[in-house]
């Protein structure tokens, strides 16, 4: 491993309550987005390629359709923790409320009719939440979409309401996207005003200790999401804050649970585990929740992978210098869980991205150059084995020139930039 030198960031970064994933500090802002991520490998010749069709109403079973990984164990009550799991139905009548139990308050997007999201909390003190009423008479649709990641533990959907409607057969969509990522992909701090604005806030103003709300964490309006919709696809999303592919940004022994005040911390048996073993779970914020079983959902076309950032800016004592990486530790562990995936996923698109956040001067020397090369070697190496579907691709550096979300994250116009350039890369190869 060359030697590098970790940044400081005293005086220039802010963290949030929770901590989690880095800052970036101000960058020259001469970078601008490379059309399509300048994802390698050749395009597809779409004169020659049949795409798949982008769906439409179906004809099956009147049912809801659930988008993501759920435990099923109680029929009424479908468990589910990851962000970016949603749940829609297409239904005839004039309204719609949904059922969902939550331990803590947490934040959802409901849409109607493909029309502008509606954000609303959920907490334990409701259990269901009306989403839409004088509809005009006939067929509509209805998506509920958790934005709070896992972090927030599991809750349960207990099923639609349509007062004198009736649920109908739900959209079917051919086209399917994994998504395995971290905060970036997870929307973290997506919808800050600033930099230094909080991730999270007290739900209860006169209890600071008490549970918080991500008020600022949007995953309906990440990039991911933003380009499936585009793309006419189901998206699966995977991600969890402050982890990585070989270590994490912290840590440490004290955790913050269920996400709850400090008042009510706990050991963390989660502390070392990295996206590689969360990505095995069916409820990522349960150490002993059942493995995923991954021949009942179809598989991916396509799967996006968005990690790294957590590896390089690991810091264990929070004294915001960067520890260091171990580069080789890092290739081989992305490497091997390239590996896994493409035996999850043997027909898939694989693109490995460059996430936003790191540069060539935050969190260490030349990291974004060391970050690509990595990158660039695995990628190498897999089509010289044989496996030519897998591609490498670099999201926009963002710097500061677009604004910034909270805690330095990527704010509503970087996700729209990336989602630009995922749709790009993903029509080069599939043309979707």
């Amino acid at each position: 491993m060359s030697a590098r030198t970790a940044r400081s960031v005293f005086g220039l970064c802010c963290w949030a309550l929770l901590g989690f994933s880095a800052c970036v500090i101000k960058l020259s802002d001469k970078n601008a987005p490379l059309p399509n991520g300048g994802v390698t490998g050749p395009a597809a010749d779409c004169t020659q390629l049949t795409p798949l069709p982008p769906g439409g109403p179906g004809t099956g079973d009147a049912k809801e359709k659930f988008v993501g990984r759920y435990e099923l164990e109680d029929p009424g009550r479908a468990r589910f923790d990851w962000s970016g799991n949603y749940v829609s139905a297409r239904f005839e009548g004039t309204e719609v409320s949904v059922g969902i139990e939550a331990p803590v308050p947490m934040v959802f997007t409901a849409v109607i009719d493909g029309q502008e999201p509606i954000k609303f909390l959920v907490d334990a003190t409701r259990s269901s939440y009306l989403v839409a009423s004088g509809l005009p008479a006939g067929v509509h649709e209805v998506t509920v979409h958790r934005d709070s990641e896992p972090l927030f533990g599991a809750c349960a959907f207990t099923g639609f309401n349509f007062g004198a409607g009736k649920i109908l057969p739900p959209t079917e969509r051919p086209r399917r996207i994994e998504y395995i990522g971290d905060s970036i992909t997870c929307g973290y701090g997506n919808e800050g005003i600033n930099a230094t604005c909080p991730y999270d806030v007290p739900a209860d103003p006169s209890n600071p200790n008490g549970d918080r709300v991500p008020i600022t964490e949007n995953q309906y309006l990440a990039y991911g999401s933003i380009a499936a919709r585009a793309l006419f696809a189901d998206a699966v999303t995977l991600c969890y804050s402050g982890k990585g592919v070989y270590q994490n940004y912290r840590e440490g022994q004290i955790g913050e649970g269920a996400a709850a005040g400090p008042a009510n911390a706990k050991p963390d048996p989660d502390a070392k585990t990295v996206v590689p073993q969360y990505y095995e779970r069916t409820l990522a914020s349960e150490p002993n929740s059942p493995k995923w079983d991954f021949t009942k959902e179809p598989e991916p076309q396509v799967v996006v992978i968005n990690l790294g950032t957590n590896d390089f800016t690991r810091d264990v004592d929070q004294d915001s210098n960067a520890d260091g990486i171990d580069l080789a530790k890092f290739q081989q562990a992305y490497y091997d869980f390239v590996g896994v995936v493409r035996q999850r996923r043997p027909n898939a698109h694989i693109f490995l991205l460059l996430p936003p956040m790191v540069t060539d001067k935050f969190p260490l020397d030349e990291a974004r150059s060391d970050f690509r090369n990595v990158l660039n070697q695995i990628v190498s190496t897999r089509n010289q084995n044989g496996d030519g579907k897998v591609y490498f691709a670099e999201l926009v550096e963002m710097g500061v020139r677009y604004g910034l979300g909270c805690d330095y994250h990527p704010n509503l116009e970087v996700h729209r930039i990336m989602a630009d350039q995922i749709i790009g890369a993903i029509r080069s190869k599939t043309c979707w």
